[in-house]
Protein backbone atom coordinates (compact mmCIF):
# COMPACT_ATOMS: atom_id res chain seq x y z
CA UNK A 1 0.00 0.00 0.00
CA UNK A 2 2.72 2.72 0.70
CA UNK A 3 4.39 1.66 -2.59
CA UNK A 4 1.21 2.61 -3.94
CA UNK A 5 0.99 6.05 -2.31
CA UNK A 6 4.48 6.76 -3.47
CA UNK A 7 3.96 6.02 -7.00
CA UNK A 8 0.84 8.25 -6.68
CA UNK A 9 2.43 10.65 -5.58
CA UNK A 10 5.09 10.75 -8.19
CA UNK A 11 3.04 10.46 -10.39
CA UNK A 12 1.35 13.72 -8.99
CA UNK A 13 4.11 15.60 -8.94
CA UNK A 14 5.51 14.61 -12.06
CA UNK A 15 2.11 15.29 -14.13
CA UNK A 16 1.96 18.91 -12.39
CA UNK A 17 5.89 19.51 -13.86
CA UNK A 18 4.91 18.03 -16.93
CA UNK A 19 1.92 19.85 -17.84
CA UNK A 20 2.98 23.26 -16.07
CA UNK A 21 5.65 23.10 -18.46
CA UNK A 22 4.02 22.27 -21.42
CA UNK A 23 1.30 24.80 -20.47
CA UNK A 24 3.71 27.54 -22.16
CA UNK A 25 4.26 26.13 -25.93
CA UNK A 26 5.07 28.84 -28.09
CA UNK A 27 5.89 28.11 -32.05
CA UNK A 28 9.34 27.37 -31.29
CA UNK A 29 8.65 24.39 -29.36
CA UNK A 30 6.39 23.00 -31.65
CA UNK A 31 8.52 23.77 -34.38
CA UNK A 32 11.39 21.33 -32.29
CA UNK A 33 8.61 18.94 -31.65
CA UNK A 34 7.17 18.54 -34.94
CA UNK A 35 11.13 18.22 -36.09
CA UNK A 36 11.83 15.32 -33.83
CA UNK A 37 8.80 13.52 -35.53
CA UNK A 38 10.27 14.39 -39.12
CA UNK A 39 6.97 16.50 -39.24
CA UNK A 40 6.93 19.63 -42.09
CA UNK A 41 4.75 22.31 -40.50
CA UNK A 42 5.70 25.62 -40.91
CA UNK A 43 4.69 29.32 -40.57
CA UNK A 44 0.41 29.58 -39.28
CA UNK A 45 0.27 26.18 -38.86
CA UNK A 46 2.74 26.34 -35.95
CA UNK A 47 0.78 29.12 -34.24
CA UNK A 48 -2.44 27.33 -34.31
CA UNK A 49 -0.94 24.32 -33.52
CA UNK A 50 0.55 25.98 -30.24
CA UNK A 51 -2.65 27.82 -29.37
CA UNK A 52 -4.52 23.69 -29.64
CA UNK A 53 -1.68 22.32 -27.90
CA UNK A 54 -1.98 25.11 -25.07
CA UNK A 55 -6.16 24.13 -24.65
CA UNK A 56 -5.46 20.72 -24.59
CA UNK A 57 -2.33 20.58 -21.77
CA UNK A 58 -4.66 23.18 -20.14
CA UNK A 59 -7.54 20.77 -19.93
CA UNK A 60 -5.17 18.38 -18.73
CA UNK A 61 -4.12 20.53 -15.85
CA UNK A 62 -7.75 20.66 -15.37
CA UNK A 63 -8.21 17.00 -14.77
CA UNK A 64 -4.93 16.67 -13.23
CA UNK A 65 -6.08 19.25 -10.48
CA UNK A 66 -9.57 17.58 -9.59
CA UNK A 67 -10.15 16.15 -5.74
CA UNK A 68 -10.73 12.40 -7.05
CA UNK A 69 -9.72 11.20 -3.32
CA UNK A 70 -13.29 10.48 -2.40
CA UNK A 71 -13.92 8.81 -5.72
CA UNK A 72 -13.79 4.72 -5.84
CA UNK A 73 -11.86 3.73 -9.04
CA UNK A 74 -13.93 2.29 -11.62
CA UNK A 75 -13.63 0.34 -15.07
CA UNK A 76 -17.08 1.33 -16.51
CA UNK A 77 -18.29 5.04 -16.71
CA UNK A 78 -21.92 2.78 -16.03
CA UNK A 79 -20.74 0.36 -13.27
CA UNK A 80 -21.85 -2.17 -14.87
CA UNK A 81 -20.22 -5.61 -14.20
CA UNK A 82 -19.73 -8.05 -16.91
CA UNK A 83 -21.17 -11.55 -16.88
CA UNK A 84 -18.53 -13.73 -17.80
CA UNK A 85 -18.71 -16.99 -18.76
CA UNK A 86 -17.71 -20.26 -16.62
CA UNK A 87 -13.62 -20.73 -17.02
CA UNK A 88 -13.71 -24.28 -17.86
CA UNK A 89 -10.66 -26.29 -20.04
CA UNK A 90 -11.95 -28.53 -22.23
CA UNK A 91 -9.28 -30.69 -23.85
CA UNK A 92 -10.03 -31.69 -27.58
CA UNK A 93 -7.63 -31.50 -30.44
CA UNK A 94 -7.81 -28.17 -32.13
CA UNK A 95 -5.37 -28.91 -34.90
CA UNK A 96 -7.94 -29.71 -37.74
CA UNK A 97 -10.02 -27.19 -37.31
CA UNK A 98 -6.35 -25.11 -37.25
CA UNK A 99 -5.19 -26.46 -40.30
CA UNK A 100 -7.97 -26.16 -42.21
CA UNK A 101 -8.52 -22.53 -41.78
CA UNK A 102 -4.52 -21.62 -42.30
CA UNK A 103 -3.71 -20.88 -45.88
CA UNK A 104 -1.16 -23.37 -45.94
CA UNK A 105 -0.22 -26.36 -43.10
CA UNK A 106 2.09 -29.12 -42.86
CA UNK A 107 2.39 -31.98 -40.71
CA UNK A 108 0.22 -30.12 -37.71
CA UNK A 109 2.39 -27.03 -38.68
CA UNK A 110 1.22 -23.50 -40.24
CA UNK A 111 3.26 -22.58 -42.86
CA UNK A 112 4.12 -18.74 -43.60
CA UNK A 113 5.90 -17.15 -45.59
CA UNK A 114 9.95 -16.35 -44.83
CA UNK A 115 9.93 -12.72 -43.53
CA UNK A 116 13.72 -12.31 -42.64
CA UNK A 117 16.66 -13.42 -45.30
Amino acid sequence: MQSKARYDTFLRVFLKDFLTAMSQLDPATVAKTAHLAQLEIEGAELTRLAAELEQIFALFSAINTAEISATPPLSHPLGDTQRLRPDIAIARDMMPSIEKNAPRAEDRFITVPKVIE
